[in-house]
């Protein structure tokens, strides 16, 4: 009988059982790839999935509940948003959020400009004609030749692609800045239709931004140094610090070029004193 038999293995023989029993990804001592999921330790630990890889569940436009078809999809485990023709959507959550971390990893096409926003207070719909320039605001649809945004006001995690979009030129607007608020002094983001992973944390008047494992935004909004900042952007960011005390959603712009998003992670904070 076999189990009366004492046969030697090799070790590499070994380790193909191993691969079968457990799998190949611990046997050779790496993480088995997770994508929008959580482990058994991150919901002890209070941690949600704003998106799950597969459903557009809990996402919709600014203007609507509807999940904007045509300018998002989800392609190959991401939300992906890109500005269709001369329109852009932005996407937002359901849900709103006051103290929170979350983690999430994107990539952006050649000379793609996004951002993901958060502490979002309003949206409007943007119509640009002529010069450029919005020339209306609210709720008015556009005519058949303008260019159409639908935008979302909030804080900003910039995301761009810094070679080759002119964003990536000034510490205040390349990847993981406060987006107009808070530079970073140098480039931590990878090139172009490469993953970064990205944290944001947001508890009380302390905002925290992380790019590739490197934090790269640490500020006090309720500081003097950040109050004097905040008075040299334009005014149409600044439209985000009427939002700073209250909950709000998160959004990922549809701007220039596309984004893709996945393994969104949220868990709720308990504000600092």
């Amino acid at each position: 009988m076999w189990n009366n038999l004492s046969v030697p293995m090799s070790p590499s023989t070994l380790a193909i059982i191993a691969c079968l029993v457990s799998g190949c990804a611990a046997v050779s001592g790496q993480p088995i790839d997770r994508q929008n999921e959580l482990t058994p330790e991150e919901v002890r630990a209070g941690w949600i999935l704003l998106f799950d890889g597969k459903t557009t569940r809990g996402w919709k436009s600014p203007s609507s509940d509807q999940f904007p078809d045509g300018y998002w999809r989800i392609e190959d485990g991401f939300l992906r948003g890109a500005v269709v023709g001369p329109r852009g959507v932005d996407l937002q959550t359901s849900e709103k959020f006051r103290h929170f971390e979350l983690h999430f990893e994107w990539k952006i096409e050649r000379g793609g400009n996004s951002g993901l926003k958060y502490l979002v207070g309003s949206s409007q719909k943007l119509v640009f004609e002529g010069s450029g320039l919005p020339q209306r605001e609210g709720t008015t649809q556009p005519g058949p030749n303008a260019i159409f945004r639908e935008n979302t006001y909030g804080l900003e995690y910039q995301m761009v692609d810094e070679a080759e979009h002119p964003d990536g030129k000034s510490p205040l607007t390349i990847s993981g800045a406060l987006y107009q608020f808070v530079g970073v002094e140098r480039s931590h983001a990878r090139p172009a239709g490469q993953i970064n992973q990205a944290k944001i944390v947001v508890n009380g008047t302390r905002i925290e931004h992380w790019l590739n494992g490197t934090r790269v935004v640490d500020v006090d909004t309720a500081s003097e140094e950040f109050r004097s900042a905040a008075a040299k952007a334009p005014g149409r960011t600044r439209r985000a610090l009427d939002y700073l005390s209250l909950e709000g959603s998160i959004a990922i712009q549809s701007h220039t070029g596309a984004i893709w998003i996945r393994n969104l992670k949220l868990r709720r904070l308990n504000p600092l004193p």
